[in-house]
C-alpha cells in the first residue's frame, strides 16, 4: 500500500508545485503541450494500474 500512495502523492504534489511527478505534468499544461500532458497522463494511469495489480497478486499470496 506504501507503494501506491507515495506515488499518488507524488503526483498531487507536483501539480500543486511541490515535486514531484506531478511537476512535468503541470509544465506541459502550463505550456499548452497538451500531446505531452496526454503522455504523462497515460504513463501515470499505466504506473499506478501496474502497481495495483502488482500489490494485489503479492497481498493474494501473503493472505
Amino acid at each position: 500500500y506504501s507503494v501506491e500512495k507515495a506515488l499518488r502523492s507524488a503526483v498531487t504534489l507536483g501539480l500543486v508545485g511541490a515535486g514531484g511527478i506531478g511537476v512535468e505534468l503541470a509544465a506541459a499544461m502550463r505550456l499548452f503541450n497538451f500531446d505531452r500532458a496526454l503522455t504523462i497522463i497515460l504513463v501515470i494511469l499505466v504506473v499506478v494500474i501496474g502497481f495495483e495489480q502488482l500489490s494485489s497478486q503479492i497481498r493474494k499470496r501473503v493472505i
